[in-house]
């Protein structure tokens, strides 16, 4: 018999505790990510801009190219559909575990 295999009863506590444990960290990461907690969106937009300054050879440019994906908002917008996938997970485990 495997863990992870479905038994009669319904789905395997290991499954439950995957969708649960995945949900819990995307909607904690895509909170922090969307809210700007702590200033971790706008540290990871200047990284980005930082990498593509230096790989495009301009370190130390007023100027340094933004884009779309380095940008503040398109971070904040991630975390956003990475708060709105953890919910799906912890909304799928939720209906998993009532099926026991």
């Amino acid at each position: 018999m495997s863990l992870l295999a479905a038994g009669v009863n319904g789905p395997s506590p290991v499954v439950l505790a995957i969708f649960s444990l995945a949900g819990l960290v995307c909607l904690w990461c895509g909170v922090n990510w969307a809210f700007d907690v702590r200033g971790i969106t706008t540290r990871r937009s200047e990284r980005i801009r930082q990498r593509n300054a230096h790989i495009l050879g301009m370190p130390g440019a007023l100027d340094a190219p933004t884009t779309v994906f380095g940008s503040v908002g398109y971070l904040r917008f991630l975390g956003a559909l990475m708060t709105f996938a953890g919910l799906i997970l912890l909304v799928a485990a939720y209906a998993l575990w009532h099926l026991r």
